[in-house]
């Protein structure tokens, strides 16, 4: 049976994220699939229990009948990559963390970083964050996309959320019996990269934009194909 790539997007983007490396993946004779987690917030709180949910519930839909499941968790998904692998209940998941932050192995994970909290809050308007492109109105995120086509996808998947959701915390697990991995792509996660090589785990740096599987996802393809063999 083969692996099965399950690339999760952040929970602020969207399936336009993963897509081109999806499809390069396929290309290369596996197996991929993007979960979509919009409409996890429909039915009000808790929030990170119901993405967990509906992330999972696709993943491992997927995955039957597949030897092993490789879980993607791009940036802020990252909080969720114990609490997703343990919710597939597939027989065997590896973790691969891509410009990702890490979830704690004890307590809880924050959804957002505490020290971002306040700006979401302050951009906030009646309890509902704004997509993620306006985010940064000054310096905004069109320097991290190949293309306006690619631009456009990505801006399409984008959605407001309930500021709520990103006060939430998600439950600590452990580290799945597959292992772990990280790809690093932008400076802004080299801490995060280097908290898991300090933990034993492979790692390899793409040198790019937050949104390089957009850039790039042949070589990103390929770095996944082989940090899912180191973790075995």
């Amino acid at each position: 049976m083969t692996d099965l790539f399950a690339l999760v997007p952040a929970p602020v983007l969207g399936p336009a994220s993963w897509q081109p490396v999806a499809a390069a993946l396929a290309a290369a004779g596996r197996r991929a699939m993007v979960p979509s987690l919009a409409g996890f917030d429909a039915g009000g709180p808790p929030y990170a229990a119901a993405l967990v949910e509906r992330g999972a519930e696709q993943v491992a839909r997927a995955a039957r009948g597949t030897g092993r499941v490789v879980l993607v968790v791009h940036s802020g998904a990252g909080a969720f990559a114990w609490a997703l692998a343990d919710a597939i209940g597939a027989a065997e998941v590896a973790v691969v963390f891509a410009d990702a932050g890490l979830p704690e192995l004890a307590g809880s994970t924050p959804v957002v970083d505490d020290a971002f909290l306040p700006h979401l809050r302050r951009i906030a308007v009646d309890g509902i964050v704004p997509p993620w492109p306006q985010w940064f109105p000054d310096a905004g995120p069109a320097e991290l996309f190949p293309t306006e086509a690619a631009r456009a996808a990505v801006e399409a998947d984008a959605r407001p959320l309930p500021l709520a959701f990103f006060e939430e915390r998600v439950r600590a697990g452990r580290q799945p019996a597959g292992g772990a991995g990280y790809l690093l792509f932008s400076p802004g996660y080299e801490p995060a990269a280097a908290r898991a090589m300090q933990r034993g785990w492979p790692a390899q740096r793409l040198p790019g934009t937050h949104l390089h599987p957009l850039v790039a996802p042949a070589a990103v393809a390929s770095a996944l194909t082989g940090l899912a063999a180191a973790c075995r």
